[in-house]
């Protein structure tokens, strides 16, 4: 469970860290997600969202491994960190789970397959999560490394 004090110190930290890297930052919202496993989302504003996500998030993803490497070391603990910046990452989630209805709908239509180019391991969990709730369609991932896309197929 996280305490006030702790709570308070992340937010030192992460508002610390951005300025020491010449980025205003602000906390939009924390929650702790899950009080057992430690599990914060945070989200940040700023003006210079751009250039902290960085291509397809991986900035951010950075970001965030740096910060809960920093904030573990702290508390002498075990948290897991889900950083957002001006919901980027929960706006993401939702035009992939969009896009994976969209092409299934199509795939059940058309009764072909249909592709979907992920570079993002991240990004191909989402499609995949978001088909296992339908029974006319199977989701298979194909290919190695950048080259990785998922299938979509009718039943």
């Amino acid at each position: 469970m996280i305490t006030s004090d702790e709570k308070k110190l992340i937010e030192d930290i992460i508002l610390e860290f951005f300025n020491k890297a010449g980025y205003s930052v602000f906390i939009k919202s924390f929650e702790c997600l899950n009080n057992e496993k430690e599990i914060l989302s945070i989200d940040l504003g700023t003006e210079e969202a751009q250039i902290l996500i960085g291509k397809q998030g991986s900035v951010l993803a950075d970001i965030q491994l740096l910060l809960r490497k920093i904030i573990n070391k702290e508390l002498k603990k075990e948290i897991y960190l889900n950083l957002d910046i001006d919901n980027y990452k929960k706006n993401k989630e939702e035009y992939l789970r969009d896009l994976a209805e969209s092409v299934a709908d199509e795939v059940v239509i058309t009764r072909q397959s249909k592709e979907i180019a992920l570079s993002s391991s991240f990004d191909r969990r989402i499609i995949h999560l978001e088909l296992t709730k339908r029974e006319d369609v199977i989701a298979e991932s194909r290919g190695e490394g950048e080259h990785r896309k998922i299938v979509i197929k009718p039943k």
